[in-house]
């Protein structure tokens, strides 16, 4: 057998020993569904693939970036978060997240996804240093104290940005696409995510929702007390991507009907159901909900419950995907309203108590675990999606505005309200003079 032969059966056997190691059962699925040869099929390509590179490629390759490469690219094209971690990064990847755990390093408020090999913002999170210093959603990352991110794994970024208290970090980042390049110096510092608050704009009541961390239900309680419980509100989302699914829930109820909110669920965990309580609903009147590109995670899943049960309220009905037909086809396709109006249109947009507005959310409603391989390296795989009550996914494509408004220019400093603010306060008047109109 061939030098070239050999490593192309090792590489292939290597990506053999991942598949089954990793996600124990895929193989038997896959026989099941398309017969036997549709799990090898691939698996021959990229023996090929393999094979052609190395014997072929201007230069001499060398086996092990090239399976490391290929086992990233995997991890990529699930979705923007899901991550391997090779054998010789392991050790550092462990004295990380032991760090973590026992809270001997401070984050600086950076919630990260990739995006076309590099880290871009999600979020910097009110209240944080990052925030403090200027960082905003959708910067791409170029730079961390002066090393290119270009393939750097989002962990050992967040390792890069974390420290001790008083340690900087600084970022050159690229925003709104321009040449011009930003720098950052941010320090560390102990932090909170600020806490909701509530404020009169253009006479409408704006309550800003920054994080859903333990405790905003609860605060959110306490300023809808003070407030008439039928008056229109909105409420604001936006950056909001720090939280937890449960919390999400509990703020969600104060504003639905008791019933489903959605549900956390995958091939191998348990499923969790989200509910709200007869009683625990405080405010019964239209909703303008605002969100933008920086939208994520536990703030999706508040949003579609709060949206899909304003849409039920107002005798619109959510037409309900059967799931296994959803997951042969699209499980991702966006929910629509009965009878036939897509909710687009007009006319369909004035049935919804709730409206939506602003950019597509990010897609972040999953949960992740770290899978060990007998290799010595780790997989970071999202094995849990949120769902929403009609049956979609919210990973890895978001939500769809109602009313889709972007946010201007993030260097905009004339001081005018933001685009969307200024379309979910107009949606807000119109909505409370039609019964004045009609009266």
């Amino acid at each position: 057998m061939s030098k070239t032969r050999a490593l192309s059966v090792a590489a292939s056997a290597s990506l053999l020993l991942a598949l089954f190691v990793v996600l124990p059962g895929m193989g038997a699925d896959e026989k099941e569904k398309e017969g036997k040869g549709a799990l090898y099929r691939p698996l021959g390509l990229f023996t090929e693939v393999l094979g052609l590179v190395r014997s072929n490629y201007v230069e001499p390759t060398e086996l092990k970036p090239l399976l490391a490469g290929s086992f990233s690219g995997m991890t990529e094209a699930m979705d923007p978060f899901s991550e391997y971690i090779p054998p010789d990064r392991m050790a550092a990847f462990t004295v990380f997240e032991a760090a973590k755990e026992k809270k001997e390093v401070l984050d600086t408020g950076i919630v990260l996804e990739r995006r076309f090999g590099f880290p871009v913002v999600v979020a910097a999170i009110a209240g944080s240093p990052a925030a403090a210093a200027g960082v905003k959603s959708d910067d791409v990352i170029e730079k961390v104290d002066g090393q290119l991110t270009r393939s750097m794994a989002l962990w050992e970024l967040e390792s890069r940005l974390s420290g001790k208290a008083g340690g900087r970090v600084r970022l050159a980042v690229v925003r709104d696409g321009k040449p011009r390049h930003h720098t950052f110096d941010i320090v560390r510092a102990s932090w909170t995510p600020a806490a909701p608050s509530a404020e009169r704009v253009n006479g409408e009541t704006v309550i800003h929702i920054p994080a859903l961390t333990p405790g905003t239900a609860a605060a959110l309680k306490d300023i809808l007390k003070s407030l008439d419980r039928t008056r229109p509100l909105v409420l604001d989302l936006c950056s909001n991507a720090l939280g937890s699914f449960d919390e999400a829930a509990r703020a969600a109820a104060l504003f639905v009907p008791a019933g489903p909110l959605g549900e956390l669920s995958g091939r191998r965990i348990e499923t969790k159901t989200f509910r709200s309580e007869p009683g625990e609903r405080v405010h019964e009147s239209r909703l303008v909900l605002l969100v933008d590109s920086g939208t994520a995670g536990a703030a999706e899943l508040f949003a579609a419950a709060v949206r899909d049960a304003g849409t039920r309220d107002a005798g619109s009905k959510l037409v309900t995907v059967e799931r296994k037909k959803a997951s042969a086809e699209d499980a991702d396709a966006q929910e629509v309203f009965d009878p036939g109006a897509e909710a687009t249109k007009d006319a369909d947009k004035q049935k919804l108590a709730v409206r939506l507005v602003g950019e597509p959310t990010v897609g972040m409603g999953f949960t992740a675990q770290v899978v060990k391989l007998s290799s010595g390296g780790s997989l970071m795989l999202s094995v849990g999606k949120i769902r929403t009550v009609a049956g979609k996914a919210l990973c890895p494509k978001g939500l769809q505005p109602d009313d889709q408004v972007f946010h201007g220019p993030s260097d905009d400093t004339t001081g005018r309200l933001d685009p969307i603010l200024q379309r979910g306060l107009k949606i807000l008047a119109e909505s409370a003079s039609r019964p004045k109109a009609a009266a």
